[in-house]
Order: structure tokens, then C-alpha cells, then sequence
């Protein structure tokens, strides 16, 4: 865990402002700790915060994480309470898979399951919405007995379902045994460009461009005509 956050600080403090990063949580359930942000402060305090808990549900990982993707596609920033049954929102129209280019999901586990739902049909989701997983294997095929919070944990990394989730979402899947390759992964993890068409006004433009073209017309009549249109 603790080198797994130090290279996710690094990873986190190499990227360009523009880059936004979300944090989200998840043992036997999943929660966004950290709302996408370019605020690198925020999303560090966040990682910081990160501990081990009881039990892994890795379908809970990707549909927390498609769900704040959404959201913050949508500009959706705050949250109220409300007495109105909500409009089942629409199953999207799957897409080709590796097409939402303008997000992805870094998953860092041991990518082993021990709560429903199945990770393969959270996995599916991800790629009919044409986001790409990458996922990162910490730990050992050997395995290890962790401690945490008065219970004994076994832990095992499982590169098969690791490797399942990545190439159904058109993801790459990275196995980290130590800090150091996790910093290489980190480094390899490198965010595309995205161009965004947007409006522009251009009235003032265009009338700008019209001044010019009557000061131009007015100093060509003084010089041959030594007179003003």
C-alpha cells in the first residue's frame, strides 16, 4: 500500500495542470474519495488518506470510477437531497471500446475478488462505454497473510482476472512487484491530448476585419487620389 501511494504521488505531480485526476476507493464497496481535480494538493490529501481494509470488490472500483467520470463529464459538482423519485437514467448506447479517450481508469489492486458483483460485467460496462481500465497488479502469485484492523487477511495477486478486465476494456495491464516498477508503470501511464471544438464569437472579429479593410481602402484614395472615399 505505502508504495503503491508514493508512486501515485509521483505519477500525480508529473502531470500538466490541465490534467484532471480522481481518486476513488474500494474494499467491500467503493467510494469517490476525491472528485476529479487539476488541484494537486486536493488529490495528494486524498491519496494520503488511503488505508487497507476487509474485503475487495473490484466491479465496485469500476463503477464508482465510471460514474465520477461521468459526472464530472457532465459538470455535475454538487450533490442535494430530494423527495422526487429520480428518472432512471437510460442504459447508454455501447460504443467501441477504447473510444472515450478523453478518460481512463488506472486500477491499482491485488486483483483478487472476494465481493460480488462479478469485475467481468463491471469490466464489460467500461468498455460498452468505451473507457480503457489499465490495470496494475501489486503483490506476489505466492502471496502474503496481512493484519489489518485485528483480522488476518490472506491476499494473492490474480494477473488472470488483472489481464481480463485490461483487454476487454482495449487497457493495458502492468504487474508492479516492487516500488520501482510501479514508478516505470507511473511513467508509462502518460494521458492523451484531447481537442474539444468549442464557440466562439466572432462579431468583433469580423467588424475589426472590416475597420481594417476601410482604413486600408481610405490610405490607397489619399495616395492615388489625394482625396477620402
Amino acid at each position: 500500500m505505502e508504495a503503491a501511494k508514493a508512486a501515485v504521488r509521483d505519477f500525480v505531480q508529473r502531470q500538466p495542470l490541465t490534467v484532471q485526476i480522481g481518486v476513488v476507493a474500494f474494499s467491500d464497496s467503493g467510494f469517490s474519495v476525491q472528485v476529479p481535480t487539476n488541484d494537486q494538493a486536493a488529490i495528494l490529501a486524498a491519496i494520503d488518506r488511503l488505508s487497507p481494509t476487509r474485503g475487495t470488490s473490484l466491479a465496485n472500483g469500476i463503477l464508482i470510477s465510471l460514474n465520477t467520470i461521468a459526472a464530472a463529464d457532465a459538470g455535475q459538482t454538487t450533490r442535494y437531497y430530494s423527495n422526487v423519485t429520480p428518472t432512471p437514467s437510460p442504459t447508454p448506447t455501447p460504443v467501441p471500446k477504447g473510444t472515450y479517450t478523453s478518460a481512463v481508469i488506472v486500477l491499482v489492486t491485488d486483483g483478487e475478488n472476494t465481493v460480488s458483483p462479478d469485475p467481468i460485467d463491471a469490466a464489460q460496462t467500461a468498455a460498452d462505454r468505451g473507457v480503457r481500465v489499465n490495470t496494475v497488479g501489486i503483490g506476489s502469485a505466492a502471496g502474503t497473510t496481512l493484519h489489518i484492523n485485528g483480522f488476518t487477511v490472506r491476499t494473492q495477486l490474480d494477473e488472470a482476472m488483472l489481464q481480463q478486465i485490461s483487454q476487454l476494456t482495449d487497457g493495458t495491464y502492468y504487474n508492479a512487484e516492487n516500488e520501482q516498477d510501479l514508478h516505470t508503470i507511473y511513467d508509462n501511464l502518460n494521458p492523451q491530448l484531447i481537442i474539444k471544438p468549442e464557440k466562439t464569437e466572432v462579431t468583433s472579429i469580423l467588424a475589426g476585419a472590416g475597420l481594417l479593410v476601410l482604413l486600408i481602402g481610405g490610405a490607397f484614395s489619399l495616395r492615388w487620389f489625394s482625396r477620402l472615399p
